[in-house]
């Protein structure tokens, strides 16, 4: 049986994923010097922001369902809902910005160079907020997700010298790539 946390899941990666066409679009108007798809890409960007509404609406039910599970981090939870604001309401700004100009420039050939411009940047902005929550939501259910590089695995601080066992343990983790054996260090030990 469907539920918010099924809904959720299966509708999440509409706007994160959609969002980079739109984007695609503009740059390649950018390179080519044409701005054929600048209407449809501001359309599209409308579309996603609208897309994006039931996505944010079912993730509160969804980790109010994953909270009553054994071996979830509220922690994660929290910090995936944190950066769920600020994704959502910076891709409705966008979303809303881009309906404006639809209908501000509506009988110009194309919006001012500045407005597409602007709503570019935001977009991006927008689309780099998005990964960066989905990326937190995934470490929700995907522990290796957020697994500890063999760097914060060792609690290795790289501007100070390693020590022959800690660098035996790095390799040891296989964290390095083969052939690399040999390592000299500051202090002499190899």
């Amino acid at each position: 049986m469907l539920d918010w946390t099924h809904i959720h899941l299966m509708i999440n990666h509409v706007p994160v994923i959609g969002l980079a066409v739109p984007i695609a679009f503009l740059l390649i108007d950018r390179v080519r010097n044409n701005r054929k798809l600048e209407w449809l890409s501001l359309q599209m960007f409308v579309v996603f922001a609208v897309l994006a509404i039931p996505v944010y609406l079912t993730g509160s039910p969804a980790s109010h369902k994953m909270r009553e599970l054994p071996g979830i981090s509220l922690e994660i939870i929290h910090r995936h809902s944190n950066a769920a604001d600020f994704a959502f309401w910076t891709m409705e700004g966008l979303g809303a910005i881009s309906l404006w100009a639809l209908y501000k420039f509506r009988s110009s050939a194309t919006p001012p160079p500045r407005i597409t411009a602007g709503l570019l940047a935001l977009a991006l902005a927008a689309l780099g907020l998005m990964i960066w929550t989905a990326n937190l939501g995934g470490k929700i259910r995907h522990p290796e997700i957020g697994a500890l590089r063999p760097a914060e695995k060792f609690n290795l601080d790289f501007r100070q010298a390693l020590s022959a066992a800690q660098a035996k343990a790095l390799f040891a983790s296989h964290a390095v790539e083969p052939g690399c054996e040999k390592l000299r260090l500051p202090n002499g030990d190899a």
